[in-house]
């Protein structure tokens, strides 16, 4: 270590009085700390500094400067003073030194902090070192250190453009549009994180976007499809690489909108029966089909069934318009009544103030002829429950909610269900039809079990195994109510099967009806 200046001072007293006293007459230039002195003092060393800040590859922001410079001191063991020269050049072999410091004194601490008396040019990288120097004698140069200049980049906050404060986009496929943020210094590959959630803390993001930024003055995202008549939140920030890494800028203040009420879909009705080519039980049959998935708010939707002579249905014989019902079957019966043993096509859509469905699938069917037999119940069109085991009975299905759906359908079909009073078989034909349309087990009742007096308001469900025709193995519902006299007829689900037994008589399947 270099001796404090207590000690020099000392050796210097010591060796004035030894001179004075033997040599009046020596040169000036021999005294060790004339600062005349000629070449170098023999025997002296003086150690190299240690450059300590900034360390090797350090980089700097341009707003930090000027820079502070740290090295720990050098020692000697002349008895001159010495002071520090430092460089600081672009180039590692010093060809090319932009600052030099000289005559930095020594600190009374193991290391000597220095200021530098102006700033450095950005975007450059620099190298520094330093030595001590007593005038006479020069010690080694630090290693030389390394350290890079640049301006920092600083990400501003994006404006969250559209949409905005709660509004009603026209679509659930929004585009989330983001006036750029303010950036400044050297900036590269800028991009923004566009986040959207249906809670305002963002805790479970709907989507998570990040894009590159746009030509322009915005950029824009669009999430895939968002759930109809929601509240959504989102947000976006900037960032951007620069030279110490990627900047990410703060996040825009929080937007939010709504998107709109689900678009009205009316689906498309399915065909159930007749079909196939299959021949009508009338020559005013029933046709049914089932609704289809609607979606939204479609509100009251009527059902047009059309019947042609010709698929391409240029000319229907028949058109009949029905309103939508709370069952899954919509059911109609022609109006007019179709010529015997001829082919005819049908088909059906929904349709209401704000839509239309798609037309059904084309169904042919063959009307019978003039004097049709009876068809037997295996060959009926419709789906079948399969035959119990021996000894077995199939259980009675509910099918209340059916045949209220068919009175909501056709109340005036219902009001006129009383046979005796000259009303019409219409109300049973259509409910034996929807129910014939879930399982074809279902026909009419022999009414104590005098197959030519049908019964005008009770139908049979045959449980057992075969055929069925003129079969008792059966179940008797009464569908409805208060039908004679009088009228005020409504739809009801009565098993009568019991009671019909206690009062000694039977009920009896058949299909179709006499």
């Amino acid at each position: 270590m270099r001796q404090d200046y207590k000690t020099r001072f000392t050796i210097v007293s010591v060796l004035t009085a030894t001179l004075t006293g033997t040599a009046c007459n020596t040169e000036k230039s021999s005294n060790p700390l004339s600062p005349q002195i000629a070449g170098p003092l023999a025997g002296v060393t003086i150690t190299s500094p240690t450059a300590l800040k900034p360390p090797e590859g350090k980089l700097i922001a341009n707003t930090e400067q000027p820079l502070t410079l740290i090295f720990a001191n050098a020692a000697s063991n002349s008895v001159r003073p010495f002071t520090y020269e430092l460089q600081i050049s672009i180039d590692r072999e010093f060809t090319q030194v932009v600052l030099e410091v000289t005559g930095v004194e020594p600190d009374d601490t193991d290391q000597v902090v220095l200021n530098l008396p102006r700033t450095l040019e950005s975007e450059q990288v620099y190298y520094w070192r330093v030595r001590a120097v007593d005038g006479a004698n020069s010690g080694i140069y630090s290693g030389t250190v390394s350290f890079e200049i640049f301006t920092p980049v600083v990400v501003g906050i994006p404006n969250a453009n559209s949409p905005v404060n709660g509004q009603t986009i026209p679509t659930n496929l929004p585009t989330l549009v983001a006036e750029h943020a303010n950036i400044t210094g050297p900036a590269e590959a800028v991009t923004y994180r566009f986040e959207l959630a249906a809670d305002e803390q963002f805790v479970n993001p709907s989507a998570v976007l990040t894009v590159n930024q746009a030509n322009g003055t915005s950029t824009s995202v669009s999430p895939a499809a968002l759930p109809y008549d929601h509240v959504f939140y989102w947000r976006v920030r900037a960032s951007a690489e620069a030279r110490n890494g990627r900047i990410i800028g703060p996040w825009s203040a929080t937007a939010n909108f709504r998107t709109p009420s689900p678009p009205v879909i009316i689906g498309t009705p399915t065909p159930v029966s007749p079909i196939d080519g299959a021949t009508s039980s009338s020559r005013r049959p029933i046709l049914t089909a089932t609704e289809g998935v609607s979606i939204g708010s479609v509100g009251a939707i009527t059902y047009r069934f059309e019947v042609g002579t010709h698929s391409s249905f240029a000319n229907p014989v028949s058109i009949v318009q029905v309103s939508q019902t709370t069952a899954v079957f919509i059911s109609a019966t022609i109006s007019t009544e179709l010529e015997p043993a001829r082919e005819y096509y049908w088909r059906v859509n929904g349709s209401n103030e704000a839509a239309v469905s798609p037309w059904s699938s084309t169904q042919l069917f063959r009307t019978p002829s003039v004097a049709t037999p009876p068809i037997p119940p295996g060959q009926n069109p419709g789906p079948r429950t399969p035959d119990p085991p021996p000894g077995n009975k199939l259980p009675l299905p509910n099918e209340a909610t059916l045949i209220t759906a068919v009175a909501n359908a056709n109340p005036d079909a219902l009001a006129n269900s009383c046979i005796e009073e000259g009303g019409t078989w219409e109300f049973m034909d259509l409910a034996v039809a929807a129910l014939r349309a879930k399982d074809n087990r279902w026909g009419y009742n022999c009414k104590r079990g005098d197959c030519s007096q049908p019964s005008t308001d009770v139908v049979d469900y045959f449980w057992g195994i075969g055929g069925g025709q003129n079969s008792t193995d059966v179940y008797l519902i009464d569908i409805i109510s208060s039908v004679c006299p009088g009228g005020n007829q409504s739809p009801t689900w009565i098993d009568q099967t019991d009671a019909t037994v206690e009062e000694g008589t039977v009920g009896r399947w058949i299909y179709p009806r006499p």
